[in-house]
């Protein structure tokens, strides 16, 4: 997901809450059904990101879906770069092009729900439709007790090892427990001669991630204050990722910390096992096919019971929608369980948000290829999955502080006594200064 950002295009807040209030009047008076009472009218989906093939094919479908269905709609459809569609959501909101339904990651519509900027659908999506997501994903379009969006795509994590240097070592199961890392990475390294543990940093939301699976349904923040410092399965991970990186079971790369750094020490087979999502083998299976075909995959390496963090993107409508009928019956059209499942067919390493389209023997029966048992995996870990981390003002302070300290740990310049102790001061600081008193 992209990072979270305030984007105003150069409005202030005061201006753009003015505008929406203004329009509000206009929007009352506006019509999207027919005489006969049909929907009618233009309406125009954003997607993220998503233009090309396969996705212009299976959008196209979708169109003529929509319009078969609704014939005197007219659907148009267009792509916006993930990286600026929060930007073009909100400028347009302060003038009259406004889209009708737009594809949205979750700390966007968080971000623009909180500006007045989405439509409030709690009371326009009916019990039956809310009932068809999982539970996690659905609440992922909740803001401040209302619901501002339906869950589309998911993504979560798995486990990739290769095979063939566990069997080296004589290991038959993956570690559930920081201890259990070690001591497999321990074995391996000694079988291989290298590394074989990269621990995924990213910009340090896969280590916040990892510190609430590790908490293992206590909470790392209340209130707005960091209470993991005396968390001892998050002490032990600081740990033992220190003391790994030192005897060298652990790549120097590692302080890079980025997912594409461990798929090519992965590829080269200079690491043997690590997380990542299902798409993390695509690379692998072009670049390294060898080493794709001992590749497996199973559960996140936490226990049975811990929860594991799901991406969600999500479909919502801007509160300035001209075709506000129209524009709900097709975000319940898109996030349907048919056409999630044949989206999840196209993409290939994604899954969806509806319980009826995880049912279909595409995920129950994927075949023996290790993308399939990854996908497998994926679903099956969607069970415990939730947004582990709730958007914030101030998560990019935190996500980069967590990146910081967790390199300087892992490197021996802290202590994890030290690491866990400025880490807390330093997301205390952000909390205060954003005035965040969020729990999680």
């Amino acid at each position: 997901m992209g990072g979270f950002r305030k984007v105003f295009s150069g409005l202030s807040l005061s201006v753009l809450l003015i505008t929406f209030a203004a329009c509000s009047d206009d929007q009352s008076g506006e019509s999207s059904s027919s005489e006969s009472g049909e929907l009618s009218g233009e309406v125009t989906m954003w997607t993220a990101s998503l233009s090309g093939e396969p996705f212009d094919s299976y959008f196209a479908e979708v169109e003529k879906g929509f319009e078969e269905e609704h014939p005197d709609v007219d659907v148009v459809i267009e792509d916006i770069p993930q990286e600026q569609m929060e930007q073009k959501v909100l400028t347009s909101l302060t003038g009259s092009d406004v889209p009708d339904l737009v594809n949205l990651n979750t700390l966007y519509v968080s971000n623009i729900a909180a500006q007045g900027g989405l439509l409030d659908l709690t009371d326009l999506i009916d019990e039956e439709t809310k009932n068809s997501f999982l539970e996690g994903p659905f609440n992922a379009g909740v803001y401040a007790g209302s619901l501002y969006a339906l869950p589309w795509y998911l993504t979560t994590t798995v486990s990739w090892y290769n095979n063939k240097h566990f069997e080296q070592a004589g290991i038959e199961e993956l570690p559930t427990s920081s201890q259990g890392i070690y001591e497999t990475a321990k074995a391996i390294s000694e079988e291989t001669g290298n590394a074989s543990y990269y621990p995924v940093i990213n910009d340090g939301n896969v280590i916040m991630q990892k510190m609430v699976s590790l908490a293992n349904g206590d909470p790392i923040v209340k209130n707005g204050e960091a209470v993991f410092e005396d968390n001892q399965a998050i002490l032990e991970y600081f740990e033992v990722t220190q003391k790994m990186y030192d005897e060298g079971l652990i790549p120097q790369e590692a302080a890079e910390g980025s997912i594409q750094t461990g798929q090519e020490l992965y590829m080269g087979e200079n690491v043997s096992f690590l997380e990542g999502g299902v798409t993390f083998l695509g690379p692998v299976e072009s670049g390294g096919p060898d080493v794709y075909e001992v590749s497996k995959s199973g559960p996140p390496l936490n226990p049975e019971d811990a929860p594991v963090n799901v991406d969600v993107m999500n479909f919502a409508v801007p509160a300035k929608t001209q075709n506000k009928e129209a524009a709900v019956e097709l975000l319940k059209y898109v996030t349907n369980a048919e056409n999630q499942l044949k989206f999840a067919k196209v993409a290939e390493t994604v899954l969806p948000s509806t319980k009826k389209s995880l049912d279909d023997p595409y995920f129950k029966e994927p075949g023996d290829s290790p993308k399939a048992q990854g996908m497998l995996q994926a679903s099956n870990a969607l069970k415990r999955a939730e947004v582990l981390i709730p958007p914030t003002e101030n998560s990019a302070e935190l996500r980069e502080s967590t990146k910081k300290i967790f390199v300087q740990n892992l490197q021996g310049e802290l202590t994890p006594e030290e690491s866990l102790s400025q880490l807390a001061d330093e997301w205390n600081n952000s909390f205060e200064k954003a005035g965040e008193e969020v729990t999680f």
